[in-house]
C-alpha cells in the first residue's frame, strides 16, 4: 500500500520535538524519512518516559513517538554521507543552519525567531519562548502566569514546518535550492485567538485592552473529577443557568465573564449542583441540551476514553520487550491511509510545474468552504492567502458563528461585521449567502460542489450530512474531488454527534489536565486548538492533492479535532501506558532546568527566565550578586530569584540576563504583539481595509519560502454575502433570478433578524 507522499524522500537533521515532529507528519503520510541522529544522541533519548522509571537511551517513549517509520542512522552531519544523503533528498529537516547547494532541494529551517533575524542566536527555551509569544497567561488569580503544560507548543512549529515543506513542492524549482523560513515565535503567535486585535478593538469601543475573558463556565469540579461546560453562545448560557437551576443568572453572562463580583456568587451558587453529580452524568446531560461539554482527561482517562477507544486512535508502540501506548496518525485518508506500511519508494517524485509563479502554490485550486468558526476557516484562509479561489457559504438566517466572538451588539445593526477573530480568519475569500434549509439553496451548493476541487467543512457529522453536502454525495457532483471534514470528535464513535468547540478539545486531549500548577485546577490553554486542527488538516490536504496529482484519485480526509489534539500531547499517555503514573501539572517548572515566571516593579509585568546547566547557574549567581543563591531546592530559588526581579523593570531584567547568555524574555501581553522587536523585517503583519471597520494589521503565516510568496495575504475579509452577484452570476444565474432569490431570502446581505 503506498502513501499519500510515496516517493518524497526526506532527510530530518533535527532533535528534541520540533523538527522530529515536522518529519513524522510526513512519515505517516509516506514519505520516506531518514533521521540523521548526532553521535552524541538526541536529547530527548534522556527525556523518557522510561519503562519503570529508569532512563534508557534506547527505550525513550517520546523519541519512539517521533521517530517510529522513520529510518535513523547515526552521522556526523556536517561529513561526506549526510551530504550525499541530502544530496538524494526532496526535502531537508533543519533546526540548525546546514548548508546545502543541491538543486531542487526544499531545505525547512525551524528556529526561534526566523533565520535571517538579528535575534536568530538569542539565548531562548520553550518556557521563555511561550513568554515572548503570549502563550504564558494568568490562569489563577493566586499565582504568577503558568505555561501550556507537556511541551505542546513544541510540536506547533513542527506542524507548520510540515505545511511549509508541502506548500513549498508545490512551487519549487529544478535549478536552486527553495528555503522555508519558519519561526517558532511566529507559530506561537499564529495560534493565538488574534488577542492584538482585540486590544485594539477594545481601545477604540474605550474598554481595558487587556482583559483576558474566562470561558464559562470553564473547568469545574464534579463529584469525582473535573469537567469542562464551555458557553460558546448566549442561547448555551441560558441553557447553563437552566441547567444549574439558576435562571436569575441569565441576565448576567458579560458580568461574570469579564470578571465582576457577581462571578464568586455565581460560582458559589452551582458548585452544591456539581458536586452532586459525576462527570459523566454532567457531560451527557449538557450534551443533551446541546451545550459544549467534556471531561478534562489526564493520561490515564485519555486511554479510557470510549471516543478515543471505539476509534483505535491509541496505537502500540515499542519494541524488543517493552511496549506503551502512543497516539495514532492525527488524520485519516480514505485511499492513501495514514501510518500504513508504506513500499519504499524507487525513484524521485515530480514537482508540480508552477501554474501561475512561485508567489501563489495553489492557483487554480477551487475550494468550496462550509466551515464554521476557526478550524476549518483557518485552512481555508491559509488556502485563499496562496492562489486558492476560496467561495465562503454563509447564511443571513444562520452566519459563521464566529462573525459574533468577540463582536459587541451595543456597536450597532453591522455589529456581526465586525468581529476581530471572524475577520482574521477569513481574509482571501469571497464570501456568499445560501439558505442549505431551502430547496433552491442546496440545488445552488450543489453547483459550486460540482466545480470545487476542494471542499472543507468541520461542523458535527449530522450537520453537512442533512443539507447531502456529504462524502458520498459530494463525489456522485464531482468524482475526484477531496473533501476534508474536521469534526470535532470524529465521523464515528460513541461522541460522534457531541458539539464541541476548542476548550473541549483541550480539555479531552490531555491540554487542559497538564497545564497550571499542582495544588491547583487544570487550565484551558485557551488559544491553539483550532488553528493546530487546521495546520494538520492542510498537511493532510496537500499530501492529497500530490496523491490526485499523481492518480486523479481523490478522497475523503478525516480530522477528528481531539486527535490533532492528543497527537500533540502525547507525553501523559506514553507516560501513563509505560509506568502507571499520571504526572502532576508542574505550573512553570521543567525537568532538568530551574526556571519559572517572576514578578518585576510594574504592575502586571511579568519575566520568564531559565537556568539551564552550570554556566547559565554561575552567570545568574554572577548577575544577581547572590553567592547563596539556592540551588536544590525550587521553591527557595523562586522566592530569591522574585525578590530579585520584583525590585527591577522587565527591560532591564531581560537585557542583563541575555546579555549573559541566559534565557530570558518579559511575558508578552495583547497590547505589546504589534511592537515585538523580533518581528521587525518579517512582515508579519499586513495591512487590510475592511469595509466595515477600516483598516487594521492582521497576522500572517509563521513561515517565509524563497523563492516564493511574498505576501501573507492578498484581500481583505468580506462582509456578509459580499459577492453574492459575482459568485451566483458566473454560474448562469439571472438578475431577475438574483431578485427572487433575494425576495425569498434564499441570499442576502444582512443577518436575518429573529
Amino acid at each position: 500500500m503506498t502513501g499519500a507522499l510515496d516517493g518524497l524522500r526526506v532527510v530530518e537533521i533535527a532533535d528534541e520535538i520540533s523538527g522530529p515532529y515536522c518529519g513524522k507528519l510526513l512519515a505517516d503520510l509516506g514519505a520516506q524519512v531518514t533521521k540523521i541522529e548526532a553521535p552524541e544522541g538526541d536529547p530527548l533519548r534522556r527525556w523518557g518516559p522510561f519503562p519503570g522509571g529508569e532512563s534508557d537511551p534506547d527505550r525513550s517513549g517520546l523519541f519512539e513517538y517521533l521517530n517510529a517509520g522513520k529510518r535513523v542512522v547515526v552521522l556526523d552531519a556536517t561529513g561526506d554521507s549526510a551530504r550525499r544523503l541530502i544530496a538524494d533528498a526532496d526535502v531537508l529537516i533543519d533546526t540548525g543552519t546546514t548548508p546545502s547547494s543541491h538543486r531542487g532541494l526544499v531545505a525547512v529551517h525551524i528556529s526561534n525567531f526566523g533565520q535571517h533575524s538579528p535575534f536568530r542566536d538569542r539565548a531562548e527555551t520553550p518556557l521563555t519562548m511561550q513568554a515572548a509569544a503570549g502563550w504564558i497567561s494568568a490562569r489563577d488569580p493566586e499565582r504568577p502566569p503558568v505555561q501550556a503544560g507537556a511541551r505542546i507548543a513544541e510540536y506547533v512549529a513542527g506542524a507548520y514546518a510540515a505545511l511549509g515543506a508541502l506548500t513549498a513542492l508545490r512551487i519549487a524549482p529544478t535549478d536552486q535550492v527553495t528555503e522555508v523560513d519558519v519561526s517558532v515565535l511566529e507559530a506561537l503567535l499564529s495560534t493565538l485567538p488574534y488577542p492584538m486585535l482585540m486590544a485594539e478593538r477594545m481601545r477604540a469601543l474605550g474598554l481595558p485592552s487587556n482583559v483576558r475573558q474566562a470561558p464559562m463556565l470553564g473547568v469545574v469540579r464534579a463529584a469525582d473529577g473535573w469537567v469542562g461546560i464551555n458557553c460558546l453562545t448566549g442561547q448555551h448560557w441560558l441553557d447553563v443557568c437552566a441547567m444549574l437551576e439558576l435562571p436569575d443568572y441569565g441576565e448576567q453572562q458579560f458580568a461574570i465573564m469579564m470578571g465582576g463580583p457577581e462571578r464568586a456568587e455565581f460560582f458559589a451558587a452551582a458548585q452544591p449542583w456539581l458536586s452532586e453529580r459525576s462527570v459523566v452524568d454532567i457531560v451527557e446531560l449538557s450534551q443533551a441540551l446541546r451545550i459544549p461539554a467534556a471531561p478534562v482527561a489526564d493520561g490515564a482517562d485519555a486511554l479510557r476514553c470510549p471516543q478515543y477507544v471505539k476509534r483505535d486512535f491509541f496505537v502500540d508502540g515499542g519494541a524488543d520487550g517493552w511496549s506503551f501506548r502512543r497516539p495514532g496518525p492525527p488524520f485519516r485518508l480514505s485511499k492513501t491511509p495514514a501510518g500504513a506500511a508504506h513500499a519504499t519508494p524507487s525513484s524521485r517524485r515530480h514537482r508540480i510545474a508552477p501554474v501561475d509563479g512561485p508567489s501563489l502554490p495553489f492557483a487554480g485550486l477551487k475550494v468550496l468552504d462550509l466551515t464554521t468558526f476557526w478550524a476549518g476557516g483557518y485552512l481555508t484562509c491559509y488556502l485563499g492567502a496562496f492562489g486558492a479561489d476560496v467561495v465562503k457559504v454563509e447564511s443571513i438566517q444562520r452566519p459563521d458563528g464566529f462573525r459574533y466572538s468577540g463582536a459587541l451588539p451595543i456597536e450597532g445593526e453591522d455589529w456581526y461585521e465586525r468581529g476581530a477573530l471572524w475577520q482574521a480568519t477569513n481574509l482571501n475569500k469571497r464570501d456568499v449567502t445560501l439558505d442549505l434549509t431551502s430547496q433552491r439553496g442546496r440545488e445552488i451548493a450543489y453547483k459550486l460542489a460540482e466545480q470545487a476541487d476542494v471542499v472543507v467543512e468541520n461542523f458535527s457529522p449530522r450537520v453537512v450530512e442533512q443539507f447531502g453536502l456529504d462524502y458520498d454525495s459530494l463525489i456522485a457532483l464531482r468524482p475526484d474531488v477531496i473533501a476534508v471534514r474536521m469534526p470535532g470528535f470524529g465521523l464515528d464513535g460513541p461522541w460522534r454527534d457531541y458539539v464541541g468547540w476548542a476548550l473541549n478539545i483541550e480539555q479531552v486531549s490531555g491540554m487542559s489536565a497538564v497545564t497550571g500548577y499542582p495544588q491547583g485546577p487544570p487550565c484551558n490553554v485557551q488559544g491553539p486548538a483550532d488553528p493546530i486542527v487546521g495546520v494538520h488538516a492542510g498537511v493532510a490536504l496537500l499530501a492529497a492533492l500530490e496523491h490526485r496529482r499523481r492518480t486523479g484519485e481523490g478522497q475523503l480526509i478525516e480530522v477528528a479535532q481531539i486527535e490533532v489534539g492528543a497527537a500533540v500531547t502525547a507525553e501523559p499517555v506514553i507516560e501513563y501506558s509505560m509506568n502507571g503514573i499520571v504526572r502532576p501539572r508542574e505550573g512553570n517548572r521543567r525537568r532538568g532546568y530551574r526556571q519559572g515566571v517572576y514578578p518585576t516593579d510594574t504592575a502586571d509585568a511579568w519575566v520568564a527566565l531559565s537556568v539551564r546547566d552550570d554556566k547559565d547557574w554561575s552567570r545568574l549567581v554572577d548577575v544577581m550578586d547572590c553567592p547563596g543563591l539556592p540551588r536544590d531546592d525550587h521553591d527557595a530559588f523562586d522566592e530569591a530569584v522574585a525578590a530579585w526581579t520584583s525590585a527591577r523593570a522587565p527591560t532591564d531584567i531581560v537585557a542583563a540576563l541575555q546579555d549573559r547568555g541566559i534565557p530570558a524574555e518579559r511575558v508578552v501581553t495583547s497590547e505589546l504583539m504589534y511592537e515585538l522587536p523580533a518581528l521587525d523585517g518579517r512582515g508579519y503583519y499586513e495591512d487590510f481595509c475592511h469595509a466595515v471597520t477600516g483598516r487594521h494589521r492582521y497576522p500572517g503565516w509563521p513561515l517565509r519560502i524563497t523563492p516564493g510568496p511574498t505576501r501573507h495575504h492578498r484581500f481583505a475579509p468580506p462582509t456578509l454575502g459580499q459577492h453574492n452577484d459575482e459568485i451566483l452570476g458566473a454560474l448562469g444565474l439571472s438578475r431577475d433570478e438574483l431578485a427572487a432569490l433575494r425576495r425569498d431570502r434564499v441570499i442576502g446581505e444582512r443577518v436575518l433578524s429573529s
